[in-house]
């Protein structure tokens, strides 16, 4: 899979932008806050539906518009394809995909793939358990049809329950019906999620290895509400989550939120045994953080028949040498594109496309 041409038109501080990359690695350019990292988050717009960053897609209009076109011309191992996104202030965005109409974000995603890195993720082993969830999240629904529809049911049956366990008077049978519904779909949610991770754990496995010149064994641990669901199939795990659900409803009614869900799940890791998030050092850590994210690239590659848009968003300084040199080794399967502030010393190919960015301005140089 590869990105062939960017649109932009009064998006963020693009008034008008045409941008053609590169089969491999395209690495962004300039200083700090002229624009780099929005020329991802267009990229990263078709995958998902939605910005990395922004939590309204009115953030993502320019200042002096009302309105803002993207469109990303991209091919895969069938054809080339265009999508296009229109986002307005005052009414719901239009896409098209191959200009067919998009109804949800559940049409569009798994069109086009991405695999992200920025800053945020650095911390994906330290910080608290929502980015974790949220990043095999994103994994998932780029592989598996219907798997974000489960994530938005879950979610709206979490308000809707949440909404009757802050009544005065809780209508316990309601709450019941809501209770059933949110097992249904967790059960989903929780055996993708288990059975990815597993997946995804083989492939850091060996990249970690080969980084630490086999000192460092990685482990992945996918920690549910209802303890080890490794092996389980999909109704053991939901009667198992309406006995749980049962056993927290005293907790719940008195907190007044539901409190056992995927919603409230996480992911630990572990390196030679140890807990990472405690005993690793900082080095360790970013290095956890980089096998994962490479192993779901090769992951999306095994699992759908191409290789996603590697997106490196200023996070290449943040690794030494042999480091940046590993990321970079397999560029002749993988397009990538890097934001940064400087290229010297990322020692990237000579067959570079190097676009630099100023003041909402990109070229080709």
């Amino acid at each position: 899979m590869k990105a062939l041409h960017l649109g932009l038109t009064n998006f963020r501080n693009y008034i008008q932008q045409e941008l053609t990359f590169g089969d491999g690695v395209n690495v962004v350019y300039g200083d700090n806050a002229q624009g780099k990292t929005n020329i991802l988050e267009a990229v990263y717009f078709f995958a998902m539906g939605k910005s990395i960053r922004a939590k309204r897609d009115i953030e993502l209009i320019n200042h002096n518009a009302d309105s803002a076109k993207i469109s990303l011309e991209f091919s895969d191992s069938m054809r080339t394809n265009i999508l296009e996104a229109e986002l307005f202030r005052d009414k719901r965005k239009q896409i098209t995909a191959n200009e067919v109409p998009i109804r949800k974000n559940s049409e569009l995603v798994r069109r086009f793939n991405v695999v992200y890195f920025g800053p945020e993720y650095l911390g994906l082993v330290k910080e608290g358990p929502s980015i974790r969830r949220k990043n095999l999240d994103v994994l998932i629904s780029q592989i598996k049809p219907g798997y974000i529809s489960s994530l938005t049911e879950m979610k709206r049956i979490v308000e809707s329950k949440n909404s009757i366990l802050k009544m005065d008077n809780p209508n316990l049978t309601l709450l019941g019906i809501m209770n059933e519904k949110l097992a249904a779909v967790s059960a989903n949610i929780i055996i993708y999620r288990s059975l990815f991770l597993d997946k995804i754990e083989r492939l850091a496995q060996e990249i970690q290895n080969d980084i630490s010149n086999g000192a460092e064994k990685l482990e992945m641990k996918y920690k549910s509400c209802i303890g080890n669901v490794c092996g389980m199939d999909l109704k053991t795990i939901e009667d198992a989550l309406i006995n749980k659900i049962k056993e927290s409803q005293a907790r719940e009614l008195n907190l007044r939120e539901t409190v056992v869900g995927p919603h409230r799940e996480d992911i630990e890791f572990f390196v030679n045994g140890y807990e990472a998030k405690t005993y690793a050092s900082q080095g360790q850590q970013k290095t956890i953080v980089m096998a994962e994210k490479l192993a779901e690239v090769a992951l999306m590659n095994s699992e759908t028949g191409d290789m996603p848009v590697l997106l490196l968003d200023d996070i290449m300084s943040e690794f030494d040498k042999s480091r940046r040199e590993y990321i970079l080794g397999d560029i002749g399967k993988t397009q990538i594109i890097i934001t940064c502030t400087d290229v010297d010393g990322l020692n990237v190919p000579e067959d570079t496309c190097r676009i630099y960015v100023e003041n909402g301005r990109a070229e080709v140089v």
